[in-house]
């Protein structure tokens, strides 16, 4: 077993904050980030990751999943996440998987009404390069994340581990989705019910 860091290297323990619950869906921009593979059982993960700005455009992670997945696998799950959340924007990295699965991609989301634009960042740099975005808003707006999410632990544990860590897909996804959250709007506060007016005759 490899022991996580108390308090991080490239992403600090402080920036991480656990919520026992996130905000009303309606309150929140959401966009979906994913960092593709394709072998089943062994080697890199599958992550889709969504995260939420609210009004005062603090991050929330509302969703990820992770898995060593068949392809077939990963896009019925994405388009899962796409149904439930109904994300503004979908960041994805070029390359060979994302242009090998494109048609299925674009098939299945049809098919299952799965609607979302996906936007292709170019690849630059290293890994913590690319992952540079979130980890500035990170910095100074925290990331609020579930505490009671079955990928809580996980996720934490890579993000205090990277860039030493065994795995970064988790990051990955998250840098995707952070280079797409530099091109959006936070969220909007509940507009205040305003009292009903009754006219009187008297």
């Amino acid at each position: 077993q490899e022991p996580t860091p108390d308090t991080g290297d490239y992403f600090k323990a402080e920036w991480i904050i656990p919520v026992d619950r996130i905000p009303p869906r309606e309150s929140l921009r959401l966009y979906g980030g994913s960092d593709y593979a394709v072998t089943k059982g062994g080697g890199d993960y599958t992550v889709h990751a969504v995260i939420g700005l609210d009004a005062d455009g603090n991050p929330w992670l509302v969703d990820l999943w992770r898995k060593q997945a068949a392809s077939d696998e990963w896009v019925s799950s994405f388009c899962d996440l796409v149904r439930k959340w109904k994300p503004i924007g979908w960041a994805e990295e070029p390359g060979t998987i994302t242009a090998s699965m494109g048609p299925l991609l674009n098939r299945r989301q049809r098919e299952r009404k799965a609607y979302v634009p996906r936007t292709l960042f170019p690849t630059r740099g290293d890994k913590a390069i690319r992952a540079q975005s979130i980890r500035g808003r990170m910095a100074l707006e925290g990331l609020y994340i579930p505490i009671h999410a079955a990928w809580y632990a996980d996720l934490r544990s890579e993000l205090l581990s990277f860039p030493a860590g065994k795995h970064d897909d988790q990051v990955d996804a998250l840098g995707l989705v952070g280079q797409l959250l530099d091109q959006m709007q936070a969220g909007t506060k509940p507009k205040p019910v305003a009292p009903v007016r009754r006219d009187r005759w008297d």
